[in-house]
Formats: structure tokens, C-alpha cells, sequence
């Protein structure tokens, strides 16, 4: 189910903090799954997982659905590089992510919105998850829920190289926010590919650890 070569994330607990890893799948054979040294989200330094550790493994799947499922360290294996060997549960005992538990975060990007029967436009986003985005519209633009796009969304302003995100995508909800005086539109992707899916997790959950680090140091 877990392709080589595929990204994974892992989530563990370390001096009663919540930290995430990132890693790629080597080896998957005998219900035990055989990954690279993973590197922080947040630092990119390399990690020390120490044997018997519960970790909390996600990943996409073949059929390019994110799954999620609850391993341990079985120990370190050393051939041409040095790997981490994890238990992999029978299917049946991994968790299909839902869209609504992709984490959410806050995030001003520039956004080309193409719509099949009106001219493209650009805007900004307010906030981006691997399962959708959600945009400012401009005075007179308007929209109906289940109308569909295309989206290139550019994540240059974010990341240290520039990365462009397309994706068709499909209108949830119009809205007229009070608070920011704005009307909005929420929009849920729907081809998007399994490697945007993922590197769109990775930034969501780096924006977010960013964000809890900087408000304990205040």
C-alpha cells in the first residue's frame, strides 16, 4: 500500500512536545516498512528515534488517498544508507484521513483562479489546507457553490524555492465575512496530485509548528 520512494510523516512525542518528521519509504516487505533518516518539518535537521518509540506514521496511497496508522520503532538497519525500521500494520488497522482533519492554516498566497466561462483572475488566499483553500473575492465578482476551476496557486512568497501548486478545484461556500468587511469563497480541490497533496501537508503542519513555537516565546 506504501509505494518506495513515497513521502511519509511522522508524528511523535519528545520532552512532552508534539514534533513531526518527514522521511521516504525504502523498503515495505514482511509488515515492517524501512524508511530514511527522517529530518524535522520545522529544522530539517536529522532526528534520533530511539527503539520501541510510538510514532504515528501518514502517508498517500496508491490509490492516491492519505492514510494514517500507529507504529513503533523496531530498530535501525544499515545497508547502502542508514534506515529505521518501523512495524506496519495489517490495512484494515490504518485510518483514511478524512478531508476535514487536514490541518488548516493561516496563509496569504497569490492564487491564479480559472474559471471555464469567465476570464481568470488573480487574488489572495487567507488560509490553505492539503484538502482546499479558501480566497478573497473582489466587489462584483460572484460565484456559484459546486461551480468548478482551475487553480494555480504559488507558494514562491512561502518557500525557499518556488513552487506552484495546480489543481482543479470546486466552490463550497461564498461568503460575506463581517469582520473583515470581505467576501470570501472557500474551494475544495479535486485533482489534485499525490505529490502537491503531500508537500501542501508538509507547509500546513511547518506554518503551523512555526506558529506554536513563536507563541511560547512571547
Amino acid at each position: 500500500m506504501i509505494e518506495i520512494g513515497e513521502n511519509v510523516i511522522l508524528e511523535y512525542i519528545e520532552e512532552n512536545e508534539l514534533k513531526k518528521a518527514k522521511s521516504k519509504a525504502v523498503s515495505v516487505e514482511n509488515d515492517e516498512l524501512l524508511i530514511a533518516y527522517p529530518v524535522d518539518i520545522v529544522t530539517g535537521r536529522t532526528v534520533i528515534l530511539h527503539n520501541d518509540m510510538e510514532v504515528t506514521v501518514e502517508f498517500v496511497g496508491k490509490d492516491e488517498v492519505p492514510y494514517r496508522f500507529t507504529s513503533r520503532i523496531k530498530g535501525k538497519v544499515k545497508d547502502k544508507l542508514q534506515m529505521i525500521c518501523l512495524e506496519v500494520p495489517p490495512r484494515e488497522k490504518m485510518k483514511r484521513i478524512q478531508r476535514r482533519q487536514y490541518v488548516r492554516t493561516d496563509a496569504v498566497l497569490d492564487v491564479l483562479i480559472q474559471p471555464a466561462n469567465t476570464k481568470e483572475f488573480r487574488t489572495l488566499s487567507y488560509n490553505i489546507s492539503a484538502g482546499g483553500i479558501a480566497v478573497i473575492l473582489a466587489e462584483g465578482q460572484s460565484f456559484q457553490s459546486g461551480e468548478s476551476f482551475r487553480l494555480i496557486i504559488n507558494l514562491s512568497a512561502e518557500e525557499e524555492r518556488t513552487r506552484e501548486i495546480e489543481t482543479e478545484a470546486v466552490v463550497r461556500r461564498i461568503f460575506d465575512d463581517p469582520k473583515s468587511g470581505k467576501r470570501k469563497m472557500t474551494l475544495e480541490y479535486t485533482a489534485i496530485s499525490a505529490s502537491d497533496q503531500q508537500f501542501l501537508l508538509q507547509y500546513c503542519i511547518r506554518r503551523q509548528l512555526n506558529k506554536r513555537r513563536k507563541a511560547r516565546m512571547e
